[in-house]
């Protein structure tokens, strides 16, 4: 009785006996529960009489799940929960007002307790599922019921099980369910199943069974066929996409936008005007997603005249200027390298409160290096928010500006702005490609901290920063705390290993990995060549480079062919190495001829050097290193005439030679030099350095490699081109600018020389510092006077 008196209220507000009962149970409803209900629907009370039916519901129509609950309440307690249009209208109402997937529980526990649910009810319990998101499981256990408890099933039954079967459901349970469909719905009934059923099978990426159901239709509107076609294009078969386009008796412009979206995501631009133009010929008047993607191939394309054609189209059609197709115009702008006309379409219609515009011109002006710029637009910027702070990071990063990337990264914490991995994936990478160790460290630490989900890629990024910068003692620890590795990782540690001259590690690593259960991939085994060529591990390459096709059916690529034919040619096995080259199954490329040239020069074979500088300069006319190297072959060799002769044809050809420079990164800014340079604010300083370094290396017997230069001038002039060396310079200028307990990292991008790796090597031990070089093709670590490439390099 006392849940009946609880509800008492609510039974006399709805059948308005009196005004005063109304007004003491007006505190028991909902505050926005309609006042013209209780007035204009007053009927009176209505009871169940033998032999007579039950009238329509006289009950409103609730507007929130608050509201619909407190109708239950009142049709249960008045004893009209059985009759059948009051059940209808409640649950119907309930599962109109549902507004999140927490509520179907409730909708569900509701139908559950209808006494004999109709075919409506069904109906209606299916239809709240798909609003809820619910899945395919309990809409097929419900068809079940249906047909178990002899319910007739009705075309808005599959209707809405298709739909959600839609979000996630079995091959062979969409087809049992296609199979039952066509045994109980009539002919006409198509018309309601048939774009929910091709709309199942294209998501679930069945295309051939939405094809093949597709084709079996008697009947097809536009409808079904722009939901095929967009199947066909989610799935990325775009030529048959665009040949059934080309079939349909009503092309719209649903079916030409979704065909050139398709072509522009899979970078396939040029296809996608042409879609654009074939629309346009078509009669079919363009809408703002059609343009967009018009817009986003003409980005790729570098087309500027054809995205101002679609500017000038945007204003002839009369097309809602959104903030999405502002985008997409500043985008374009901005990619075909018109900035200023970006920034004009900024300033007219893109300085709104929404950060979307000001995310396009930010970083529009960031990938073309005008950072400041950029900067500026940030600090005018009401709301930021992740992706705001990502494109203005990677402009710093792109400009060599991490230190101010990583403060703007700091400033991004301190602003409450949760970072997501892709920002600190971005900034590891740099960190990792510049060498910037302190700033890597600083990241690490942040992500110790938890400002970001540590998960198997962001700790690969991390193995693969600390291996990049020659830390590979941080780089393992960071290795075995991760809690998850997968493939990737495994091939980040054995790769930077074999870049660290670990050779040997690494195959351990590589032997680990395979105990533990991974199967390694074509990139594993280029990172396990690679160790055995950097090591000299000659036995162990070859064993390797056979497993991988006998054990793994894994096919070598022209990668893995580079990594055995450098090992062949680094060991002194021209012969077997030119046997590899003729034998492989495609051609060589340039980096495979490169080895065999740079081999050559070791073991002083010149015959085939000429060789393959023939084919290198047909492969590569315009590289300077074929002739470089190609020279320093015949200065070795002393054949004066043939280096001469080099020159002039690198004269004739316009073939200038690759200014060699190295970087250090000191308190996060990158400082670089070159030969013999002298532009740095701090060279006075470095120049006494180097004076005392040549004075340390001749004291310890030093012997500068003067053979290596070419010119005719005297040794001493010799001596001081090669001390002038940017590697050199860089060194002088990493022992007055870090602390002696810091090692000195540096970045070649040639090949460290001869005497270079001899100078750093005396100098590691003069200085009792660790000094790590990394050159364009592996890292050397200099220390106590030895190299960890075992002066094979």
């Amino acid at each position: 009785m006392a849940i009946k008196y609880t509800h008492l209220g609510l039974i006399m507000a709805f059948y308005n006996f009196s005004t005063k009962t109304a007004q003491k149970s007006s505190s028991h409803r909902d505050p926005g529960w309609p006042r013209r209900h209780t007035a204009a629907r007053a009927v009176p009370p209505l009871r169940l009489q033998a032999g007579r039916a039950m009238p329509a519901s006289p009950w409103p129509t609730p507007r929130s799940v608050r509201q619909a609950s407190q109708l239950h309440a009142v049709v249960t307690t008045s004893g009209r929960i059985a009759h059948r249009p009051s059940a209808e209208h409640l649950l119907n109402s309930l599962t109109n007002c549902l507004s999140a997937p927490r509520h179907l529980r409730y909708v569900l526990s509701l139908f559950d307790r209808l006494p004999h649910p109709t075919t409506f009810l069904h109906d209606t319990a299916l239809r709240a599922c798909l609003q809820a998101s619910a899945g395919a499981d309990y809409p097929v256990l419900l068809l079940r019921r249906m047909r178990r408890g002899g319910v007739r099933t009705s075309a808005f039954t599959f209707h809405f099980v298709f739909r959600c079967c839609a979000a996630g459901a079995g091959a062979g349970l969409c087809r049992m369910l296609h199979a039952a469909c066509l045994r109980t719905m009539l002919p006409s009934a198509a018309r309601i199943v048939a774009n929910p059923l091709i709309h199942m099978y294209a998501s679930l990426g069945l295309t051939d069974d939405a094809r093949r159901a597709f084709d079996e239709m008697p009947v097809k509107d536009a409808v079904v066929w722009a939901t095929v076609i967009g199947g066909l294009v989610r799935w990325g078969l775009l030529d048959e996409a665009r040949r059934l386009l080309m079939q349909a008796p009503e092309r719209n412009v649903v079916s030409w936008t979704s065909l050139i979206a398709g072509y522009s995501r899979a970078g396939r631009p040029a296809d996608a005007v042409y879609c654009f133009n074939c629309m346009l010929s078509d009669g079919v008047e363009p809408d703002e997603v059609a343009v967009i993607g018009a817009l986003s191939a003409c980005s790729k394309l570098k087309n500027l005249e054809l995205g101002r054609l679609l500017h000038l189209l945007v204003g002839k059609k009369r097309i809602r200027m959104t903030d999405n197709l502002v985008v997409a115009l500043i985008d374009m702008y901005a990619k075909c390298g018109d900035i200023a006309q970006a920034q004009a379409v900024f300033d007219a219609v893109g300085r709104g409160q929404k950060p979307e515009p000001w995310n396009a011109i930010i970083d529009g002006y960031c990938k073309l290096g005008h950072v400041d710029i950029a900067r500026s637009l940030f600090d005018q910027m009401g709301a930021r928010d992740v992706i705001t702070f990502n494109s203005m990071i990677t402009g710093y990063i792109h400009s060599g500006r991490l230190r101010d990337a990583l403060q703007l990264f700091m400033q991004m914490r301190r602003h409450g702005m949760r970072a997501d991995n892709f920002t600190v994936v971005t900034l590891l990478t740099a960190c990792a490609s510049l060498g910037a160790l302190p700033l890597g460290r600083a990241l690490h630490a942040s992500i110790e901290q938890r400002i970001v989900e540590e998960d198997v890629y962001l700790g690969t990024a991390l193995v693969d920063m600390y291996m990049k910068c020659g830390r590979v003692d941080e780089a393992t620890a960071v290795f075995h705390r991760m809690g998850e590795r997968d493939i990737h990782t495994w091939s980040a540690m054995i790769a930077g290993l074999a870049f660290n001259g670990m050779g040997k590690d690494a195959l351990e690593s590589f032997c680990q990995m395979k105990r533990d259960g991974f199967l390694p991939t074509s990139v594993t085994y280029i990172a396990v060549l690679t160790a055995c060529s950097h090591s000299s591990l000659l036995n162990e390459g070859r064993l390797h480079f056979n497993e991988m096709r006998s054990l793994h059916k894994l096919h070598p690529q022209v990668e893995h062919y580079g990594c055995m034919i450098d090992l062949l040619a680094r060991s002194g096995l021209l012969d077997e190495a030119m046997h590899l080259v003729q034998t492989m199954p495609m051609q060589p490329n340039a980096v495979i001829w490169g080895s065999i040239l740079s081999a050559c020069r070791v073991h002083k074979n010149i015959d085939l050097a000429r060789h393959a500088a023939e084919y290198l300069l047909k492969l590569a006319p315009e590289e300077d290193a074929v002739y470089v190297q190609l020279y320093n072959i015949y200065i070795d060799s002393r054949q004066w005439v043939d280096a001469k002769r080099i020159r002039m044809l690198m004269e004739e050809q316009g073939v200038k030679k690759t200014a060699g420079y190295s970087s250090i990164t000191v308190a996060g800014q990158v400082h670089k030099f070159v030969v013999n340079d002298q532009s740095h604010p701090r060279t006075l300083e470095i120049i006494t350095m180097m004076e005392e370094i040549a004075r340390r290396l001749k004291s310890a017997g030093y012997s500068p490699a003067t053979s290596m230069i070419a010119v005719d001038v005297d040794e001493e002039e010799k001596e001081q081109a090669l001390l002038a060396h940017s590697e050199k310079i860089a060194i002088a200028f990493g022992l007055i600018s870090l602390p002696p307990n810091l090692p000195i990292h540096i970045m070649k991008n040639l090949r460290v020389c001869e005497d270079c790796h001899s100078a750093i090597k005396l100098i590691s031990q003069l200085w009792n510092r660790e000094i790590i070089v990394r050159d364009r093709s592996r890292f050397h670590h200099f220390r106590d006077r030895a190299c960890s490439c075992n002066d094979f390099w």
